[in-house]
């Protein structure tokens, strides 16, 4: 070492002395809180030798038999150092140098008289505890942080982090599975429609010959008519300036209806897609719809004249109805409009719903475009509230038309939509009949139930539908109730 920076080795030593002394040993011991650090210094320096820590030097000074012994000089081999020369030669070994001269390996006379004193005071003083690190393994080492204490201590971290990886991964992979589940529903949608998409034939408005109008609605008006001698329903939208909303409504409606083939849907038979002019040539139920039937039945056609609606009949409406609309919801549609409107009868009293101007595929029913559809005194709250919803919106209006048929009454009659959406979105829906079958105003709450996602699946409302229609066509017993 040079001899220069001998000064500054000596005092970090020093420095390391100090702060080992104060952390390993002085640290809770009061016999020796009171030395200073000049007396400190003077304790560790004597007995260091190469190869000893400060902390064995007071070990030894307290334990003397204990002390570890020194390293031996002539243990330590020289290291054999090549020196290159211009001429690549190597330089013979050096010889290694003479051994030091024999020095008082012994504690210093102070030192004992110090380890004197405090042992006494340290194993026994009054009111002292003995130091842990004299008590547990006799040594200093006793007070070191334990490896294995640290170990655990990682591997906690490293199980948190795991848990943590796993967490992330399982929200990763239910993210994957709703992607392709909603992959799979447009593939499934697009099979659907590419499979009938042009199937309807096309008319020119001079085959038709127009009647009477059978209905009328903001955008569009329905006439009964003739076309090649068949009586039809002709739609047609009478706006001049067709916008591209009107025709992209009017084109939705001729989708929907080329991929549904069903005996209570509404068929169309063909179309004419020329604007201004756009018309939709339809199957003609020469009935009426369920709204005349129930609140205009003078307006209502029937083949056997003048119909008496109680319970048994009106089962007879609703069940074809739901089972049209269970129909729509296993195919991915919702229709969005169900009301007794839109509920047609033919002279026979068979069903068919119909205006899928407003349906959508379930894909479809979160694009940020038209949410707020519908008929406001047969809305969900969701709607209502431009929420997220589902198909199930279908569900809650067939509820308030169940209530419509048992109730015989216009559902929020005189009050205008503002105050419709507060009684809904608060859950104040309207008084069931008490002259209604337990199960049916218990089939009716559940549809009305405010939360879409716990509310019935229309499948499960057909089911009780039936079974309600089934129970009202067994003789009563002496108790009133249906016999098996």
């Amino acid at each position: 070492m040079i001899p220069a920076m001998r000064p500054f080795f000596d005092i970090s030593n020093q420095v390391a002395t100090l702060r080992s002394l104060r952390s390993l040993v002085l640290d809770g011991n009061p016999c020796v809180a009171a030395l200073s650090a000049a007396q400190l210094r003077q304790l560790a320096r004597p007995g260091r030798v190469a190869g000893q820590s400060p902390a064995q030097v007071i070990a030894g000074y307290l334990n003397p038999a204990a002390a570890p012994a020194p390293p031996r000089a002539d243990a330590v081999k020289p290291c054999r150092v090549s020196h290159f020369d211009d001429d690549d030669d190597v330089a013979p070994v050096a010889p290694p140098p003479p051994p030091p001269p024999a020095e008082d390996r012994s504690p210093p006379a102070e030192g004992l008289r110090f380890a004197q004193t405090a042992s006494p005071s340290l194993e026994t003083g009054a009111g002292a505890s003995k130091p842990s690190w004299l008590s547990d393994r006799g040594s200093l080492a006793a007070t070191l942080p334990s490896r294995r204490g640290m170990g655990a201590l990682n591997q906690e971290d490293e199980a948190s982090d795991l848990k943590n990886q796993l967490k992330e991964e399982q929200r990763r992979s239910k993210r994957l599975e709703q992607q392709v589940e909603r992959l799979g529903e447009r593939l499934r949608e697009q099979s659907m429609t590419g499979s009938s998409k042009g199937s309807l034939p096309h008319f020119e408005m001079v085959e038709v010959q127009l009647g009477e109008i059978l209905n009328q609605g903001g955008f569009s008006v329905v006439h009964k008519g003739s076309w090649h001698g068949t009586k039809v329903a002709v739609k047609k939208l009478f706006d001049p300036n067709i916008s591209h909303e009107l025709l992209a409504e009017f084109d939705n409606e001729v989708q929907k209806l080329e991929m549904l083939r069903h005996p209570n849907i509404l068929q169309p038979l063909a179309l004419h897609r020329k604007p201004p002019a756009l018309c939709l040539i339809m199957e003609l139920l020469e009935g009426g719809s369920y709204y005349q039937l129930l609140h205009a039945p003078h307006q209502f056609c029937s083949a056997i004249g003048p119909v008496s609606l109680g319970f048994p009949e009106n089962m007879n409406i609703l069940d074809p109805a739901a089972t049209a609309l269970a129909f729509l919801h296993a195919r991915g549609i919702a229709h969005r409009d169900i009301k007794s409107h839109n509920v047609l009868l033919s002279p026979h009293m068979e069903v068919k719903i119909c205006d899928f101007g407003l349906s959508r595929l379930k894909s479809e029913l979160m694009t940020g475009t038209m949410q707020f559809a519908g008929t406001p005194s047969y809305m969900a709250p969701e709607v209502f509230r431009n929420a997220k919803y589902t198909e199930s919106v279908d569900v809650f209006a067939f509820g308030t038309l169940m209530w419509e048929a048992m109730a015989n009454d216009i559902p929020f009659a005189n009050l205008d939509p503002a105050d419709i959406r507060e009684r809904v979105v608060e859950g104040r829906m309207l008084e069931i009949p008490s002259t209604a079958p337990k199960e049916m105003q218990q089939l009716i709450r559940g549809c009305w139930t405010s939360d879409y996602k716990v509310r019935p699946l229309m499948s499960e409302v057909l089911k009780q539908l039936r079974s309600l229609k089934e129970g009202a066509r067994r003789p009563k017993t002496a108790s009133g109730r249906p016999g098996r």
